[in-house]
């Protein structure tokens, strides 16, 4: 009976959901491309856009955007930098300090390039004065504007599933005047590299069920 104990542990252990880790991969101490000569692009997208004017001429808005604003791009953020063409731009040689804060009532652009050794899923945690557009890969992600300084629960995203390999998170700080403020965290959940199956854990029950009904006959017949 000992036996069956144990072999029904074993069967337990192996229907525990399988561990995941969590690792900060990002933090206002990561280094990141960075490009601080944009100036003010509030003429991108014009009057009442995602991108006031400067001095809060027109306001202080609390905007969320799911989609892209299909901005378009200035010839200071290069030929293409969401796909990492930074050909002609104003960025940086390299992967250098981001600064917390940069100068009001003007736009700034960072590039973050990571590696997941494994499979994970992203959580992203941001702040800003005053506003901020974030792409994945040349994906857009999120954008946001509110009143208010940074806050790094100000606002949070989820990706559910991102491969293996190297990647690149996008951001877009702007700044309409008064104050600028930063503050990131992203954090990478590695997930299970292999999931038992539902019906191979089911056989594998049934299996166990069938070994302690054996025993069972075996003892009444001694």
């Amino acid at each position: 009976m000992k036996s069956i104990k144990n072999l029904l542990g074993l069967c337990v252990l192996a229907l525990l959901p399988l561990q995941v880790s969590a690792t900060i991969i990002i933090d206002n101490t990561t280094l990141g491309l960075y490009n601080n000569g944009l100036g003010d692009l509030a003429a991108l997208d014009g009057p009442g856009g995602f991108l006031p004017a400067a001095n809060v001429s027109e306001g202080d808005p609390t905007i969320y955007l799911n989609t892209d604003p299909l901005l378009p791009f200035t010839a200071a953020f290069g030929a293409d930098w969401l796909a990492g063409d930074y050909t002609g731009g104003t960025w940086s040689a390299g992967p250098v300090a981001i600064p917390a804060g940069w100068a009001i009532n003007s736009e700034t652009a960072i590039v973050y390039n990571f590696n997941l050794a494994l499979a994970s899923s992203l959580h992203i945690d941001v702040g800003v004065d005053n506003g901020v557009l974030v792409w994945l890969n040349g994906n857009f992600l999120f954008g946001a504007t509110a009143p208010g300084g940074a806050n790094i629960n100000e606002y949070d995203f989820d990706l559910a599933f991102l491969g293996a390999g190297n990647h690149a998170l996008q951001i877009l700080r702007t700044d309409h005047g008064g104050a600028s403020g930063y503050v990131i965290s992203v954090d990478a959940v590695s997930l299970p590299t292999s999931v038992p199956e539902p019906a191979g854990l089911m056989l594998f029950a049934i299996s166990l069920l069938g070994l302690g009904f054996v025993r069972k006959l075996n003892s009444k017949r001694a």
